[in-house]
């Protein structure tokens, strides 16, 4: 019998949205993998996440400190004051700042905002990017902490599964507390006790509203929104944050306005810090390039290992060697240093000792290192810049004072001076560029050589090179008599490049940076950048006048600046090394005060032998350096 089968059979539940029931599998294979996955990867970092010991959340934050080459201390490069701040530090205004700015749902969440977390890594996807981050506080100062590095999925994981530990132990006081005594404010200040001295010159308890808004918007980019540097821009973030907590009934609209009328700090307040962190010139150089690596910038607050390519005898040898330098000018004597006796490439009567003893100091000589200066005062000053200029060495900074103290923390090699006869081989590497004709020749005089090439052709060369504002063609005498201003840094630069055949040398002091936990935060790499000067130009002055060359002995320089700005003196081989002295006077601000000529001449004889007295330790230090690296 034919069995035709109902019409009205019962119909099951997928039925309904037409789905057959071999398809059901499919997403329910899907979702229990799924599922498994994710128990996997929680196990995974949950077990990860045990190896990471929560102590240090609360642990005093380290320093950083200065290696030379061989891995010696040489200095603390901080002068943070390591004692978190404390919940009953913290006014009102600043915590709510801060909660609107960083983390609204800070003392709601467990340390993750899951909502947060998935609408970011949708818009990830989107823009195949990675600029959102959704980070709550806790997972900032995981981050921190326990140096979580670069922006991947496995970072992401982890500082999650940390996130929630850090919560489980420690309460919203203590993490907050311990995020705002960490985070970089620009400026090289590190932790909100520091910033608040910076900017304002309080304590953390005393800042007000406006303050704590314009803490809260640095924090976002610290070298954009620096109120010292960009004001404007500061004064934007602050008014976003203002903003923010208006929306959410921090604050009132009359509070709001207020404070956004309120002035922008322009001026750092420097005299209320530790001046440690720049204790000697070491420190204040290896800051002031850290200052300009950005990739370290975050992790400065963790503090770090920063190697260098100095010399740490040969430092603390130029730092005796200068300070008996400029005693001698100083004050009379009939002893020299014994290491000015038998200089080694020293001309005949380069050095007269009777001179010493026997020249005039005027009255108004300050022989103290400290202090202010009257008017009709004046003082010594004198800085060294010893520079390696061996093959795959050239650059690197073995030595540096900028100074006789570091006390004022004042850099003279960023001092602007007229660089008189100094600038004469500029002029004529102006005249070995190519395309010339029988006018460009090298005459003995650098202004009738640049008079012969015309001012385009001199200006359009030094120019090229960066040094500053240049004399108009109304004053081209000017220019080719080295009459205009150029940094002192920029003018050893210039000399060091033209040394070596024209290649571009970066004079630098830092070779690489590391964290406390071992990850290379920086590395410098080549410190050659291409061509500078000219090749041809460089190689054919760099032994014409005002150089001093003679076969076999180092290259020396020894010019007296205009206007009785002090003596520069070079002295320099190849595959060896460079000394850059320049000693001179300072007067009280407004009350120039002119070197009186046997003072001149004292300094002009000190500079030169200090600099051959350097030149020759300097490649002692480096010949046992070589030894000591043989096998």
């Amino acid at each position: 019998m034919f069995y035709a089968p109902s019409q009205n059979r019962r119909k099951h539940w997928y039925h309904i949205l037409s789905i057959e029931r071999r398809l059901l599998w499919v997403p329910v294979v899907v979702c229990i993998f799924a599922l498994v996955v994710v128990v996997a990867l929680l196990i995974i970092y949950t077990v990860r996440a045990m190896d990471y010991n929560m102590e240090l959340v609360e642990q005093s934050l380290p320093g950083s400190t200065l290696y030379d080459q061989k891995k010696l201390i040489v200095t603390s490069l901080t002068s943070r004051d390591n004692a978190p701040v404390t919940w009953n530090e913290l006014p009102k205004e600043l915590i709510h700042a801060f909660i609107a700015r960083e983390d609204d749902h800070f003392f709601e969440h467990s340390g993750v905002v899951y909502s947060a977390l998935l609408r970011s890594a949708l818009k990830n996807l989107s823009t195949m990017s990675y600029k959102q981050g959704a980070s709550t506080i806790t997972m900032q100062l995981t981050r921190h902490v326990f140096e979580l590095r670069g922006r991947t999925i496995d970072r992401k994981l982890l500082e999650i599964v940390l996130a929630q530990r850090v919560e489980k132990q420690y309460n919203k006081k203590t993490i907050l507390c311990q995020y705002l005594s960490r985070i970089y404010f620009g400026q090289s200040c590190y932790g909100l006790r520091e910033a608040a001295r910076l900017y304002f010159g309080k304590a953390v308890r005393e800042l007000n509203l406006p303050e704590s808004a314009l803490l809260a918007g640095i924090v976002r980019a610290p070298s954009l929104y620096n109120p010292v540097r960009n004001p404007e821009l500061a004064r934007k973030v602050r008014r976003e944050t203002l903003q923010r907590m208006c929306e959410l009934g921090l604050i009132t609209p009359d509070q709001f306005a207020k404070a956004d009328a309120t002035a922008i700090p322009t001026k750092a307040n420097g005299s209320v810090l530790p001046t440690t962190a720049n204790q000697n010139y070491p420190a204040m150089w290896a800051n002031a390039e850290l200052d300009a690596l950005d990739v370290v910038q975050g992790d400065r607050a963790q503090g770090m290992a920063v190697l260098s390519y100095l010399n740490l005898p040969l430092q603390q040898y130029t730092e005796r060697a200068l300070a008996a330098a400029i005693q001698a000018v100083e004050k009379p004597t009939n002893t020299l240093t014994p290491d000015w006796a038998a200089l080694p490439g020293a001309e005949p009567n380069e050095l007269q000792p009777k001179l010493f003893a026997t020249a005039k100091r005027p009255a108004g000589l300050r022989t103290d290192a400290e202090g202010v200066l009257r008017s009709g005062e004046i003082r010594l000053q004198a800085c060294v810049l010893a520079i390696d200029s061996r093959l795959n060495h050239r650059g690197h900074i073995l030595a540096v004072t900028c100074g006789r103290s570091a006390a004022d923390s004042v850099n003279r090699w960023l001092m602007q001076v007229q660089p008189g006869r100094i600038a004469a081989p500029l002029v004529f590497c102006s005249a070995c560029l190519p395309g010339g004709n029988s006018h460009h020749i090298v005459a003995n005089s650098a202004r009738v050589t640049g008079s012969r090439l015309g001012y385009e052709t001199v200006h359009g060369f030094i120019a090229g090179l960066k040094l500053g504002e240049l004399p108009d063609k109304a004053h081209e005498d000017d220019l080719y008599d080295g009459l205009f201003s150029v940094r002192m840094i920029d003018l050893a630069h210039t000399l060091f490049s033209l040394q070596n055949m024209g290649q571009n040398y970066h004079l630098r002091l830092i070779d690489s940076i590391w964290s406390h936990g071992q990850h290379l935060l920086y590395s410098a790499g080549s410190s050659k950048t291409g061509e500078y000067i000219r090749r041809e130009g460089a190689v054919a002055v760099s032994h014409l006048p005002p150089f001093r060359y003679r076969e076999g002995a180092p290259t020396v320089l020894h010019e007296e600046l205009p206007d009785g700005r002090g003596q520069w003196t070079m002295v320099f081989n190849e595959r060896g090394v460079a000394i850059f002295v320049w000693m001179g006077t300072e007067n009280a601000p407004g009350h120039p005060c002119k070197t009186p000529p046997e003072l001149r001449r004292l300094i002009g004889q000190a500079s030169l032998a200090l600099a051959r007295q350097l030149h020759t330790r300097a490649r002692s230090e480096l010949r046992n350096t070589n030894r000591s690296n043989q096998p």
